[in-house]
């Protein structure tokens, strides 16, 4: 870990706890109410970060990160900030800054409900440790009784003041997991920006509505108290005394290292970093008078090092720049003649060995009529190959390096094929056949997949296994389409468990032809189908489309962003997705920047494909595209694409993997193989492997692809840097 991030954080604290001091001894006076001192200082701050972020720019929310980033500045600027300071002149800054170590636990507990997280049972002991040291504080008589009327209201009660500490720990701590994951891919200033006008606005209404209640004041009252403090001449009656103006610009400042610590360091430590505040005005109360005994000194101690056993035993996630790709080459027994290989989708394999992998192979003793195979499907540690599909196929295969015949293994475990056959003699008149093995071959025939048999394109087939037994399958259609040649529809219909097909479903009705598709399944139930979309004037960018949970209603399309890349004809490279829980990865390919240069993109949602954060630019002009990308532990997912040599782009191509994750750059480009950078070298395939298989938890992917011996495969997985331990030798 980096020690300047170190310090900032440890700065962060201290500079909030010099704010707490200088901004309790302000509201002492009497004369400013806790609600006007949290309008004045989330206002300025506000301000200065519009400034910042104009200045040195960032990325401004998306869709749905406006409200949650509200929401959480509402929580964590105007409630819990008007509660603590309201703290200071009943309790003490000592004991309010000691009781905030509450919300670690809080935070801890409510992510339960509200961000689906479990509790380790190992660190509820700590949260009795943190307990303790907040009940010593609350105990200590001097701190209780010691207080001088210079910093506390002499009608104020003790246990009150406790009390608004303890709810301003709940608001703060709530505010974690609400909005946990809703700020990836936000710019530190215009994320802090909004946050800060969630918390100046939210003032007001609270200021009325405790005033009123509290009061029996009417609301223009109420206004009055709250702004009258901004319009006075600088005194103990307005915010701008001395004291206020240094707590406010403590505050402030302190917002710097706060972010820098938040983006560099790893969730748990730099949070507790950010409790070490009580350990810093602990000497600093001196300034306003306020003594503590034994008892509060040990309470304070005792509590933050409960909130050090909490943060350190939920052993947060390493940042990617800790961690490393490490590329292992594994043996592979399929047929030398097979290509164009992709993983059986939604099958569970064992920790060894590969999981099973779909094929087409050249006819036995090198015919020329092409089949189908699965390899690894009985042993995946000693993979051999038999032929699927229905024994008599209406039609002879079709084969193309880009579309390619797929499948996916029911929760039933029957395993559903889908090939492609040609439907006449045109060169692109094809279509895709479905087979249903419900017990193990032979296959039962399906039929075709799509209600249209014309002469035309239909392929580019998306498997995905749904929870239910059955499957969702996506394909692009060329039927009739008037007025646009080449042009192409995206379907979608369901195959059930026990092989009956769902009526079809139009998702758009004008796509970019031959760009294969992608689907993923969220744990919540619902489908991400992404694909290449086509406009009238042949701009053609990614879109997607989403299938809610309840299997009936289907989004409308949207882009996941306007790349604005337009050609004549197809590019015939499609996009890639994949999920960890609501956090859904699209990567593609594209030409669409000012200077058409090639490029891959990457673009993160965090709220199930509802929305998508600007995306990021990961290679510029030495890639052929052909993108995949697969979960690989946590919140991380690694991405590949086909590299070529700027100088010789037509001789030297690599398969190259990248680690990737929201909010963090991407690390260092990995070698996987070389490769044709022709037709031939066809696409890499990638399946996460199970989270046992991962070296300490880090994460796994298998890769597949055909290279010039035939399939080949790999196992990638995600290590520390300073890990140098080797993934064992390939199989012979």
């Amino acid at each position: 870990m980096s020690t300047v991030a170190i310090l900032a954080a440890l700065l962060a604290a201290a500079s909030w706890a010099v704010a707490s001091v200088a901004i309790g001894r302000f509201l002492g006076y009497g004369y400013v109410t806790p609600a006007a001192a949290t309008l004045f200082k989330n206002a300025l701050a506000a301000f200065c970060f519009f400034l910042a972020a104009l200045a040195v720019g960032g990325r401004w929310p998306v869709g749905e990160a406006w409200g949650w980033l509200f929401l959480s500045g509402f929580l964590g600027f105007t409630v819990s900030d008007t509660l603590y300071f309201a703290a200071f002149r009943r309790c003490g800054v000592q004991t309010a800054a000691t009781v905030m170590l509450l919300n670690v636990p809080i935070a801890t507990l409510l992510a339960v409900p509200l961000a689906g997280d479990a509790v380790q049972t190992q660190i509820v002991p700590f949260m009795v440790v943190v307990l303790v040291g907040v009940l010593l504080v609350i105990l200590d008589s001097r701190i209780a009784q010691g207080r001088s009327p210079g910093d506390a209201n002499p009608h104020a009660n003790y246990a009150l003041g406790v009390l608004l500490a303890v709810a301003a720990a709940f608001a703060i701590g709530t505010s974690v997991p609400l909005g946990r994951g809703k700020f990836d891919d936000v710019g530190v200033c215009p994320g802090a920006f909004v946050r800060l006008v969630g918390g100046a606005l939210g003032a007001v209404p609270v200021a009325l509505l405790v005033g009123t209640l509290r009061r029996g004041t009417s609301a223009s009252q109420e206004a009055a108290r709250l702004v009258h403090p901004l319009l006075v001449a600088p005194g103990p009656a307005s915010v701008w005394g001395r004291a206020s103006l240094v707590g406010v610009g403590f505050a402030i400042v302190g917002l710097i290292p706060y972010h820098f610590a938040l983006r560099e360091l790893p969730g748990g430590v730099s949070a507790l970093l950010f409790s070490a505040t009580p350990l810093f005005t602990l000497p600093l109360s001196l300034l306003i008078g306020q003594r503590a005994g034994w008892v509060g000194i040990l309470g304070t101690l005792v509590g933050f090092a409960g909130v050090a056993g909490i943060l350190l035993t939920e052993a947060p996630e390493e940042r990617l720049r800790d961690l490393r790709l490490e590329v292992s080459r594994l043996g592979f027994a399929g047929p030398a003649s097979a290509r164009s290989p992709t993983f059986v989708r939604g099958t569970p394999f064992e920790r060894t060995g590969l999981p099973p992998v779909f094929a087409i192979a050249d006819g036995v003793g090198g015919g020329q009529e092409h089949r189908v195979v699965l390899i690894g499907d009985d042993d995946p540690s000693t993979p051999r190959e038999r032929e699927v599909g229905a024994d008599a196929a209406p039609q002879p295969l079709y084969v193309h390096w880009a579309d390619v015949p797929t499948a996916a293994r029911l929760a039933s475990g029957g395993l559903l094929v889908a090939t492609l056959q040609r439907l006449g003699d045109s060169a692109y008149a094809y279509g895709a056949r479905l087979a249903l093995e419900e017990d193990g071959p032979p296959a039962r025939d399906l039929g075709w997949l799509h209600a249209d048999d014309s002469a035309v394109e239909h392929g580019c087939v998306s498997l995905v296994a749904l929870n239910d037994g059955g499957v969702l399958a996506v394909w692009l259609d060329g039927r009739e389409l008037a007025g646009v040649p080449s042009g192409s529809r995206l379907y979608a219909r369901e195959i059930t468990a026990d092989g009956r097909v769902t009526d079809e479903v139009l998702l758009d009705d004008l796509v970019s032809e031959c760009c294969p598709t992608d689907a993923v399944l969220l744990d919540d139930g619902s489908v991400v189908v992404v694909y290449r979309n086509r406009t009238s004037d042949e701009v053609r960018d990614i879109w997607t489309v989403r299938r809610e949970p309840n299997a009936r209603t289907w989004s409308e399309p949207e882009p996941v962003h306007r790349d604005g890349w337009r050609i004549e004809g197809s590019p015939v490279n499609g996009p890639a997705v994949a999920a960890a829980g609501d956090v859904v990865a699209v990567v593609w390919f594209t030409q669409g920047g000012r200077a058409e240069e090639r490029e891959v993109r990457l673009a993160f949602s965090t709220d199930g494909a509802r929305t998508f954060a600007q995306p990021r630019t990961l290679v510029v002009d030495g890639t052929l595209g052909r993108v995949d990308v697969a979960r690989a532990g946590g919140r991380r997912f690694v991405l590949t694409h086909l590299a070529v040599d700027q100088e010789a782009p037509t001789e030297l191509a690599t398969w190259e993997a990248m680690l990737v994750a929201p909010a963090s750059d991407a690390a260092p480009e990995v070698s996987i193989a070389g490769a044709e950078p022709g037709r031939r070298s066809g696409r890499l395939d990638l399946v996460s492997a199970p989270s046992e298989m991962a070296r300490g938890g880090r994460g796994s992917v298998h890769a597949v692809w055909t290279g010039q011996g035939g399939l080949q495969a790999a196992r990638i997985d995600v290590v520390l840097k300073d890990d140098e331990a080797k993934a064992p030798p390939a199989p012979e």
